[in-house]
């Protein structure tokens, strides 16, 4: 998996928690206001997961 598909899988899964994610070349773009301060612990378990599931090296999260 590359960079890329990595963003837009991180993309696709914060969107079912109803986060605004789109997936970018450059990254994870978030909404007008991006993650709330309650969301972001679940933001940061979801790229952790996929990261390990894919086994992504932790400077690409």
């Amino acid at each position: 998996m590359t960079s890329i598909e990595y963003q837009f899988r991180v993309s696709e899964i914060l969107r079912l928690f109803d986060i605004d994610a789109v997936g970018s070349e450059t990254g994870v773009v978030y909404g007008d206001k991006g993650v709330e301060l309650e969301d972001q612990p679940l933001v940061w378990a979801i790229r952790i997961l996929i990261g390990r599931r894919f086994d992504i090296p932790e400077a690409i999260m």
